[in-house]
């Protein structure tokens, strides 16, 4: 198995409601964002996939220079901001299995889903 790690930044605004700390206030980072993608074949170039082909994916999500309480339908966090990019490079097709989004050097969240059970009901 091989796993492609990607990195970008992007640039965004935006304020937490409810927050009672300094979040509370409009505010902005320059997001850094890690996704990883999986793959157990290579192509006849000796590749999983392009890696210009995954950060074009990625870029285009991106809400570069938005505020982001303007773009997702969730508050702003970095968990909500994370799991926001997984699920539309999951939606696209992509082989993503994490995602990783840094608003500070010193803070992130990474974003992997739960693995499904194959015994849920059964016990």
């Amino acid at each position: 198995m091989y796993a492609l790690i990607v990195k970008t930044t992007f640039e965004a605004s935006h304020v937490i409601p409810g927050h009672t700390g300094k979040c509370a206030r409009l505010h902005g980072h320059t997001y850094r964002v890690e996704a990883e993608f999986v793959g157990e074949a290579l192509d006849e170039l000796g590749m999983v996939q392009d890696f210009s082909a995954l950060r074009k994916a990625l870029d285009d999500l991106l809400p570069d220079h938005r505020h982001l309480n303007d773009v997702l339908d969730v508050a702003p966090t970095a968990e909500n901001i994370a799991r926001w990019i997984y699920e539309r490079l999951e939606m696209s097709g992509l082989p993503v299995t994490s995602v990783t989004v840094w608003e500070t050097d010193r803070y992130g969240c990474r974003y992997t889903p739960s693995p499904t059970s194959v015994n849920q009901g059964g016990r």
